[in-house]
């Protein structure tokens, strides 16, 4: 795969998880932004790089969330 089909997938993926990441509740499950994130993508995408893709957006200060409960990987919108 050459790196530009690579920056697409990931593209892809990042925009999708932005768009499951809008749909959700002030709190809620990383299960339910997963399903929601595939069902937009309409492909199996697995957790971690769905996860990664949504660290990477805190990280680039598009979305703003924090973990609230570890064991039942609840997270919760931080309003800016």
């Amino acid at each position: 795969m050459d790196q530009l089909q690579l920056e697409l997938k990931i593209g892809t993926v990042r925009k999708a998880v932005k768009e499951a990441y809008d749909q959700m509740p002030k709190r809620f499950g990383v299960l339910t932004l997963c399903l929601t994130a595939r069902s937009i993508l309409n492909r199996m995408t697995l957790d971690g790089t769905i996860l990664r893709r949504l660290r990477e957006l805190r990280d680039d200060k598009i979305l703003n969330y924090v973990v609230i409960d570890t064991v039942n990987s609840i997270y919760e919108k931080i309003e800016s």
